[in-house]
């Protein structure tokens, strides 16, 4: 008898296959093949309170799409004048899109809308790509041009994530896989899905997945007030939906040092550093490989370092980061 795991691995097979032979329609005429756009990748990446990283993000594949469409999202720290900067000494590959005060799933739809190559790259303004090695961001642009052009591919792809500090990573060492590179079409589209944007995909385009650790992600190597609101920004996006007008950053403050029991944010904050990291490992080489190239030159002088003490972690230390003035900033 078919087990419930099993029955669910053979549809989901089914689906699979089903996917790929309707991939080959545009063959017969059926549905129109892919976009008629030059061969090449266009990068898309929307940033909130992402000053950390963007620069080192963007820069990591500026040599290898063909073109990096950049927007800001209500931020409130530096990210929309690295943004501009970026689109300033790049302008014949970074362009800076104004989104407005669109939601989220809005804005990245008017993003790939504006985009001009056949394929886009999602890319996450904490994504580091490799520049070097079997798994470079080179090898995946090559691959990817050499996809058939007559036919729409979704593919999902995965990291290797870094947590905490970047010498250390959660058991699970890279994220679930997600659909980050795809053939356009104007039948593309993201939905709200529960409480995150989720790509629909229509019926003909063939989903893989491809194994590769193609870049590192600077999951939770960020300043904890950066945390803070990751980790509340959904419980705040569902009281506004339920009617609440509280602004994030005023739920934020009441909700973390409720819950943590502190008299001020920067106390919640070091709470959390020792709750969240608790679990970190050390970074493994052995099923990682070695760090991208950017990532490099800070070794020796890490932003963020987590501090242990007989093996048990008792703080960590953050460089030019002032959590009274970040307090309650973006989601």
């Amino acid at each position: 008898m078919m087990t419930d795991s099993s029955g669910s691995k053979s549809v989901h097979t089914l689906r699979h296959f089903g996917r790929r032979i309707a991939s080959f329609t545009p063959y017969l005429g059926i549905v129109p093949p892919p976009a008629l756009r030059p061969m090449g990748i266009s990068a898309m990446t929307m940033a909130k309170n992402e000053e950390d990283w963007v620069a080192s993000s963007l820069n990591s594949i500026l040599n290898s799409v063909d073109e990096i469409l950049v927007a800001d999202h209500g931020s409130e720290d530096s990210t929309p004048r690295i943004l501009a900067r970026l689109a300033h000494e790049h302008p014949e590959r970074i362009r800076l899109i104004n989104v407005g005060d669109r939601d989220f799933p809005s804005a990245i739809n008017l993003m790939m809308s504006q985009t001009r190559y056949r394929w886009i790259l999602r890319w996450h303004a904490d994504f580091i790509a490799r520049t070097s090695g079997p798994s470079s961001i080179s090898h995946l642009v090559k691959r990817t041009c050499s996809m058939s052009a007559f036919r729409h591919f979704c593919i999902a792809l995965s990291g290797f994530a870094l947590d905490g500090d970047l010498e250390h990573q959660f058991p699970d060492r890279r994220d679930r896989p997600e659909p980050f590179l795809y053939t356009y079409s104007p039948r593309l589209e993201y939905r709200v899905r529960e409480r995150w944007e989720s790509l629909h995909v229509p019926w003909y385009y063939e989903k893989q997945t491809w194994t590769d650790a193609y870049y590192f992600h600077m999951r939770s190597v960020k300043s904890a007030a950066r945390m803070l609101q990751k980790l509340y920004w959904s419980r705040w996006f569902d009281a506004r939906n339920k009617g609440s007008s509280v602004p994030m950053r005023d739920y934020i403050r009441e909700k973390a040092t409720a819950e943590f029991g502190t008299a001020s944010l920067e106390e919640a904050a070091a709470k959390f550093v020792l709750d969240e990291f608790q679990g970190a490992i050390p970074y493994s080489r052995d099923v990682c490989g070695d760090y991208p190239e950017a990532l490099v030159p800070l070794l020796q002088n890490p932003p963020f370092r987590l501090i242990f003490n007989n093996g048990k972690l008792v703080g960590r230390t953050e460089k030019q980061h002032d959590l009274s003035r970040q307090r309650g900033r973006g989601e």
